[in-house]
Order: C-alpha cells, then structure tokens, then sequence
C-alpha cells in the first residue's frame, strides 16, 4: 500500500505538478470533445486517478524525478556556496556567531552525543575540511532527532519550503520549457479561433512562478532552515549513556582440613 507523507507531497509531488501544468493546458485546446465523456476510455483513466490508491501511485512516481533533480542542483549550489548552509553556521569564521557563541553552540551539541568529535578553532584553521565533517555529523545528529512535523512543527516547515524550492529550481529548464510550450500552444489554438486566453496567461504565470524561484531565494531558505535547526538545540535531552555490564563476584575459595586446622591454632 503506498503511504504519502506531508514531506513527500508538498516538497516533491508539488514542483514536479508545478512543471507539468502547462503541459496539461497545452494539450488541452486539441482534445476531441468525445474525450470528456464519462463511458469512454479517458473517462475511465480519471476515474482510476481520481480513486486514492490511483492517486497515491502516480503521486509517488512523480516525486521520483523532482527529488533526483533537487539532489544534484543542490550538490552543484554547496560547492558554489562553500558548503551547506547548516555546516557554514557551525563555523568559527561564521560571520553571524563571535567565537564564544559558536563554542557555546558546539558544546550544546556535543552534549547530546558524547560520541561526536568536536573541533576547536585551531584544528579548524589547521584542517577546514575534517572540521566540516565533524560539522556534518553534527547536523545529521540534530536532524535525525528533530525529524517530523509533531514536535517540531516550525521546523518541519521551513525544511519543507527548502525541499520544495530546490526541487522546482532543478527542474526549472524543464518548466520554462513547459511553459513556452503552453503558451505556444494556446496562441496557435487562438489563432484558429479556440478560446484560449486563459491558457497563455495560466503558463505564463507557471512560467513566471518558476523563474521567480532562483538560487538566492533556495539560500536564504537554506539559512532560515539552519537557524531553526540549531534552534532546538535547547529542547533536546542528552542521549543516556549504554548501562555498563556488572564484573562478576569471584567464588569464595574453598580451604583444606589443613588451613582450617592451622587458623585455629593460630599458625
């Protein structure tokens, strides 16, 4: 049985829906009027999508590509941006955080898992790049026990604003493209006289909507998600130690006729 979750569904099925609109809307004017009709073969196809089991499929193959389009412009935009966002704000050479606050930070964080290596300044200057593995393993421990919309609501939206966004910036070629496609199409429908004005300025909005959505925007978003990621910092328990295995008690040695003799003469 498929199982969408909220994540899923606004962070990967809405962008890939976003690029696809115009599509639709480009198709649409060229339709035969027989298609609509509820007995045939189109008619039947909506009914199955229309069902939850329907939609749930083809919600889930849909999010498959924006999530594959999102991963690779983000790795492109970390190396362009000097790292992730979250890593960067772990920094001692952060400009948002003095020394002092950064090292408050850290020592927070590593309070919640003794098994995390926490770098001082001097290793960072020394070694920038094993740091900022030590920063990552942090964030992934913050993200792992912050995960889910129930106890951390705020946060759980603005991660998926950023899933949402960077995957509709990876598919932007593909949805200037639908749009011009749209619009293409709508102006060759009203040139045979079709009604088709709503179409152009629906995939000219799309168009534009997905343009609006640039680099600068993912980042800022990217930042926003990091402060309140570390945020929550506060409101976490430390991981409770693993109990220690009790040593066993050694045996009392059992003594001969001849200790015992001896200790009661005293010799």
């Amino acid at each position: 049985m498929f199982h969408l979750d909220r994540y899923t569904l606004n962070a990967r099925v809405l962008p890939m829906l976003v690029v696809a609109f115009p599509l639709v809307l480009a198709a649409f004017p060229w339709l035969p009027a027989e298609a609509f009709v509820k007995d045939d073969w189109a008619g039947m196809a909506l009914k199955a999508l229309t069902t939850g089991t329907g939609a749930a499929v083809v919600a889930t193959l849909l999010s498959f590509p924006a999530r594959t389009f999102g991963t690779r412009l983000e790795e492109r935009l970390w190396r362009e941006w000097g790292g992730a966002p979250s890593t960067q704000y772990l920094r001692y050479r952060h400009p948002e955080l003095d020394r002092r606050q950064t090292g408050i930070l850290h020592a927070k964080i590593a309070r919640l898992d003794p098994s995390l290596h926490v770098p001082s300044a001097e290793e960072e200057e020394r070694d920038p790049a094993g740091a900022d593995q030590c920063y990552e393993s942090m964030v992934r421990v913050l993200r792992a026990r912050t995960w889910g919309p129930k106890s951390f609501p705020l946060l759980f939206d603005e991660n998926v604003s950023y899933g949402f966004r960077r995957n509709l910036l990876g598919m932007r070629p593909l949805g200037i493209a639908a749009s011009l496609l749209g619009m293409v199409s709508g102006a060759i429908a009203i040139w045979f006289g079709h009604f088709a004005w709503p179409i152009v300025t629906l995939c000219a909005v799309a168009g534009l909507y997905v343009l609006v959505n640039g680099p600068r925007e993912l980042r800022k978003q990217a930042e926003r998600y990091a402060r309140r990621l570390f945020e929550t910092v506060d409101r976490l328990l430390p991981t409770p130690a693993a109990p220690q295995a009790k040593e066993p008690k050694a045996k009392p040695r059992r003594r001969s006729s001849k200790q015992a003799a001896g200790e009661a003469t005293g010799t």
